[in-house]
């Protein structure tokens, strides 16, 4: 067996540090599993495998992806001022069936799910990256310029792709230990490894991922513990994590001297040590300004998913890219990567 000691260099750790196990934000529950995560795909193991586009009316501001063994999960936060307009909804199509309008197996419109504040309207919800994890789908919300709500993970039990809505989950608002900022938690994902809500701040330098309880009458509430990336990670969209212990990051930034490509960067969950990247390709954001406004194509949510793509082979890690459209409604790719040592991932 290799030795914990011994691996520590691959997450960024000199072998003659002192360093406990459980000094690490997160952690599974056997050193055996800690030492096989500090392995990862090499970042040039990565080839894109499927690239599936769609420009059907359920597309318009695809925001998030989930895979739940058998079925494709999206949040779309339809923009409401669009002629012709969907509803803000979650949509699940069985997985092989065509993406395509009327033929997904369930849809819930977000209109349907009861609000715990009164007054507002369809317009002013924001409704973005989702996570499938023990059962149940975890959607990311907030308010549009509302500062006196937080962050919110809102639940849906999943029974066999029938999506039945559970309970609000208010996030509490963190205050990073590096520059001391605080602000708004939006949620990201769901760490196997734990079972605790992760959230980061929605934009500029993001040196964290903070760490919310999910269950019970504390559900929402910060542990304390906070999985610090490093370096740290522009323009977040969604993220995800693998079961081997490896946090997805999806971001609009751009490949450094590729800029018609945005990025998925991975993270070890034991520390946050940067692995490598995913390169995604978006040709229509060549502009080297990186403001999220300014691209016609925009890499959004991520999931992890043993899924086999139409071409019948493996993948493990899928995006969305939406392609933005100014009153037209936006289309869609669904990209699926895979590695070549996929037992790392």
């Amino acid at each position: 067996m290799v030795s914990y000691r011994a691996s520590l260099g691959k997450i960024g750790i000199p072998p003659t540090a002192t360093v406990s196990y459980r000094g690490f934000a997160s952690r599974p529950p056997s050193l055996r599993q800690a030492i096989r995560s500090m392995d990862a795909p090499a970042a040039g193991s990565w080839s894109q495998v499927a690239d599936i586009f769609r420009g059907d009316d359920w597309t318009d501001e695809v925001q998030g992806v989930a895979w739940d063994g058998g079925h494709w999960l999206f949040s779309a936060n339809a923009n409401q001022d669009k002629p012709g307009h969907e509803d803000k909804a979650l949509y699940v199509f069985k997985g092989g069936d065509t993406l395509s309008d009327g033929n997904w197996k369930s849809r819930v419109k977000f209109t349907s799910v009861p609000h715990p504040i009164g007054g507002t309207t369809e317009s002013d919800d924001h409704w973005g990256q989702l996570t499938f994890f023990d059962g149940r789908v975890y959607v990311a919300h907030f308010w549009y310029n509302d500062q006196t709500h937080l962050g919110n993970a809102v639940v849906f039990k999943d029974t066999d792709g029938a999506l039945e809505f559970e309970q609000w989950i208010e996030l509490e608002q963190p205050t990073s230990p590096t520059d001391h900022h605080t602000g708004r938690a939006e949620f990201q994902a769901i760490n196997p490894w734990d079972g605790m809500i992760y959230s980061c701040f929605g934009g500029g330098d993001i040196h964290e991922f903070f760490i919310h309880e999910r269950t019970g009458p504390r559900a929402g509430r910060l542990t304390g513990g906070v999985l610090t990336l490093n370096p740290p990670v522009k323009y977040v969209q969604g993220a995800c994590f693998s079961p081997n212990g490896h946090l997805y990051i999806a971001t609009n930034a751009k490949l450094p001297g590729k800029p018609s490509y945005q990025t998925i960067w991975y993270h070890s969950a034991l520390n946050g040590h940067q692995f490598g990247v995913i390169p995604v390709l978006a040709e229509e954001s060549e502009d080297d300004n990186p403001a999220e406004d300014s691209l016609s194509q925009e890499l959004e949510g991520v999931c992890f998913g043993n899924v086999i793509a139409p071409n019948g082979k493996p993948a493990q890690i899928h995006a969305v890219l939406l392609e933005n459209e100014t009153v037209a409604l936006d289309d869609l790719f669904l990209k699926s990567f895979a590695s070549s040592t996929p037992d790392l991932v």
